[in-house]
């Protein structure tokens, strides 16, 4: 984020760079979900 903080950028390069990070963090997500499913049925 200190790029987006501390750069000049454009709105448009600025807007790309947060939709990535959200994508980034909604596939880790995602992963940490998997993860957390398999250890349950492991479990089990």
């Amino acid at each position: 984020m200190v790029k987006i903080q501390y750069t000049d950028m454009t709105e448009k390069e600025r807007q790309d760079i947060s939709d990535a990070l959200k994508r980034y963090c909604e596939l880790d997500t995602l992963a940490m979900v998997m993860i957390y499913e398999h250890l349950k049925s492991i479990v089990k």
